[in-house]
């Protein structure tokens, strides 16, 4: 077909590029609302989607850098406020939007996305209760970031002021809601933190819907709580109203009068509980005071502290007690080991040499008898043979006897002087602990201390009452006594 004279013929990439500046003059931003549907993100880190609604669709490109500041993320289905260019990607010649924010719209999406927020920043502990820190017990100063204007800072001031007048209180104003208001909010949580002499913090604002609320529910706010030095009660909306900045605070109050009588305590119940306990503490003392002189006047009236010295005399007493007993023993012990001794000895004598020499001489007196009556032609050889092995069978056994009596002897010598030495010492060592434990109740013990008693009549003398003004008195020291003279008494 023959091309007609007069019109532009285009190249395709002519007449895209033509378009596309077209477009992108006419549409310079827009903003787009609609639903996300065929989300993608290859490892690229870019976003393709194509955004719908009942009758159209648009294809978007959400780059990866424009990505990286979402404060949500976005899914298949999620109905969104998008921002963004319009232009034309020439190497499909398809129209399409270069997104470059994305916010969820409606409550849904506001919903979602404040689900996403707080499973995010539980994952990272910032909910856990070992980061929470305690309210101090009395605050004296007293950080609030609010709105100058509202409700809020009304309330909380009005109930400080009526727990406790002695309160400071520093306000660092906020916008609550709109652009940068969470910006603000967690510039306020970061100065407070650097003024000295602040005890706790008080954040929040009165109740509102939740796109009102939704700047507590900022990420930027969450963190700057989290990072805060100083305990933070959050007092947000009423008490319905749950804001990620709830779980993050140290403490969560439903409304911020509530914050604020969380904080501060009532000044006049603390004035009431110390008279209270102060009530309590006197009653406790007084009932002590009683059981004491109790006990005291029972232990004045024993008989050992009337007269100390008893104590001294019972412990002599034991002693010789005891020393008496050693010596009997012992006396028993040497007397059981000398019959003993004595056993050893007649036996030693029943042993010796010469018992057995008389013993064999008797033997050979007879056998020289014998031989005597005997024919001597005939036992003359054999008595001789007979005797000679008996004067050496004797001599051995002679030697033999002398040597094991030797041997025994000093044996029952050395096993008598150990069992001696032994029970001398065993003896010895519990007399030395009596004598120990004596000394160590002697009333005398207490005198080397510096301690001193004072006697009247030979009687102790426990208080000032049992003597008068001239009486001669007795005072008994650590070494050698006092003779005094009463001046004056006093109770």
């Amino acid at each position: 077909m023959p091309i007609p004279p007069g019109p532009k013929v285009y190249s395709v990439r002519e007449f895209t590029d033509d378009t596309k500046a077209i477009l992108e003059a006419a549409f310079d931003s827009v903003w787009i609302e609609g639903e996300i549907s065929n989300l993608r993100t290859p490892a690229s880190g870019h976003s393709y989607f194509i955004l719908k609604d009942s009758a159209a669709q648009v294809r978007c490109v959400f780059f990866k850098g424009y990505r990286s500041g979402l404060k949500y993320k976005p899914e298949d289905g999620d109905h969104v406020l998008l921002f963004g260019r319009v232009t034309v990607y020439s190497a499909r010649g398809e129209y399409q939007v270069i997104v470059e924010s994305v916010e969820p719209h409606g409550l849904g999406a506001l919903q979602k996305a404040f689900e996403q927020l707080k499973k995010k920043l539980s994952d990272e502990g910032l909910f856990d209760d070992v980061r929470k820190k305690t309210l101090p017990e009395f605050p004296w100063k007293v950080g609030v970031v609010t709105s100058s204007t509202g409700a809020a800072i009304r309330d909380i001031v009005n109930v400080i002021q009526r727990r406790n007048p002695k309160v400071s209180i520093l306000l660092y104003p906020v916008k609550v809601q709109g652009d940068g208001a969470a910006e603000e909010i967690a510039q306020g949580i970061r100065t407070l933190n650097k003024i000295p002499d602040i005890d706790v913090l008080i954040v929040g604002r009165g109740g509102g819907s939740l796109e009102d609320l939704w700047a507590f529910n900022e990420e930027v706010v969450a963190r700057a709580i989290a990072e805060s030095q100083l305990p933070i009660v959050s007092a947000v909306g009423h008490e319905v109203d749950f804001t990620i900045a709830d779980f993050c605070a140290d403490l969560r109050a439903a409304t911020p009068s509530a914050g604020a009588e969380l904080v501060v305590p009532d000044l006049r119940e603390i004035e009431s509980r110390l008279r209270s306990l102060t009530r309590q503490a006197i009653l406790n003392t007084m009932d002590k005071i009683r059981v004491n002189k109790e006990h005291l006047r029972h232990l004045t009236r024993r008989r050992v502290l009337q007269n100390p010295q008893e104590i001294f005399a019972f412990r002599a007493q034991r002693v010789d007690d005891l020393n008496r007993r050693l010596f009997n023993s012992l006396d028993h012990w040497s007397l059981l080991q000398r019959g003993k001794l004595e056993g050893w000895r007649h036996r030693l004598l029943q042993s010796s040499p010469q018992k057995t020499l008389a013993v064999q001489n008797e033997r050979f007196a007879s056998l020289s008898n014998r031989l005597k009556s005997a024919s001597p032609a005939r036992l003359i050889p054999q008595q001789r043979e007979l005797a000679q092995a008996l004067a050496k069978r004797l001599e051995r056994l002679i030697k033999s006897s002398f040597k094991l009596v030797s041997e025994r002897r000093k044996t029952v010598s050395t096993r008598l002087a150990t069992q001696a030495s032994r029970h001398l010492q065993v003896q010895r060592k519990r007399f030395e602990g009596a004598v120990k434990q004596l000394n160590a109740l002697s009333p005398l013990a207490v005198l080397d201390r510096g301690y001193s008693i004072c006697l009247h009549d030979g009687k102790a003398v426990l208080t000032s009452a049992k003597v008068a003004p001239g009486d001669s008195v007795t005072v008994r020291l650590s070494k050698g006594q006092l003779d005094c003279v009463v001046k004056e008494t006093q109770n």
